[in-house]
């Protein structure tokens, strides 16, 4: 018959047990706080597209934004990075708030919205999480001076490049069942020579997949966060939403291209080795 612990074991057993729990919370603790300071340590990254994705577009820069869920600060420190990158074109690719929310600092983020189109031409597109503030999210960015694309386009021309035309094409949200790019894209048509070079407007990254039927050459989401969280020794992030394969960064969809933005904002705890990022690309 097994003894039973004495009393001075129970204790020992009992201090090693507390100060386990104490070590665990307190690095759950810390690492709560630096995934807080993360999420918040806005990064500027400045990226070329792969060659030959739009011809005749050589130059252009284009900065790219998503993803505030009301990270108002976070904006505006996007507005200072913008003034010294002095893009071509501003892209706004849609979730201003977080869909549970209520359109709060409206007049705050028209002043930011503002601050931007002074700096250059500006287009956006909703996202999923503006559907249900449609009404004051397209308030706010078109008095905030951008061009909203809804299932729509703008022909643009850029004179620092010679007065070069491209088309942007705007989609509703895939996910909110808003996504109808038979009103605003040209069908394909292997005959044409020179089709007009076409950049695509999607929050959701899955929209390409409704596309393949339309010309373009370069779609721009965001979405994903980047995953939010990237483990070390893992290959792709850990929340990665629907299945997306497509985290962060430009990825090959067969002659096209896809760029997908991390975004300047976050839901849930933070970011973990993923932080949040204003991008500004470069056509080579």
């Amino acid at each position: 018959m097994t003894a039973a612990p004495s009393p001075a074991k129970k204790r020992s057993l009992l201090r090693k047990l507390l100060y386990l729990a104490s070590a665990a919370v307190l690095l759950g603790s810390l690492l709560l706080s630096y995934m807080q300071w993360e999420a918040n340590t806005l990064k500027f990254h400045e990226t070329q597209a792969p060659a030959g994705c739009l011809p005749g577009l050589s130059g252009l820069r284009i900065l790219v934004l998503s993803d505030v869920h009301t990270g108002l600060p976070m904006l505006e420190e996007a507005v200072h990075m913008a003034e010294q990158a002095k893009p071509d074109m501003i892209v706004f690719l849609g979730d201003l708030y977080t869909d549970y929310q209520r359109a709060t600092h409206a007049g705050d983020y028209i002043r930011q919205f503002q601050k931007l189109s002074a700096i250059a031409p500006s287009y956006a597109c909703l996202g999923n999480h503006d559907m249900a503030l449609a009404g004051n999210v397209e308030r706010i960015l078109k008095e905030g001076g951008f061009t909203l694309l809804r299932n729509s386009a703008s022909f643009i021309t850029v004179p620092r490049l010679g007065n070069a035309e491209f088309k942007l094409a705007g989609l509703g949200d895939v996910r909110e069942g808003d996504c109808f790019p038979d009103k605003c894209m040209a069908p394909a048509d292997p005959a044409e020579d020179s089709p007009m070079p076409t950049i695509v407007l999607c929050h959701n990254p899955k929209g390409r997949e409704l596309l393949d039927r339309y010309h373009w050459n370069l779609m721009l989401s965001g979405h994903t966060h980047g995953g939010q969280i990237r483990l070390p020794f893992f290959s792709s992030p850990l929340l990665m939403v629907e299945g997306e394969t497509m985290a962060s960064g430009f990825y090959p969809y067969g002659e096209k291209s896809v760029f997908v933005t991390p975004g300047i904002g976050y839901i849930g705890p933070g970011r973990f080795n993923c932080p949040p990022e204003v991008n500004l690309i470069t056509i080579p």
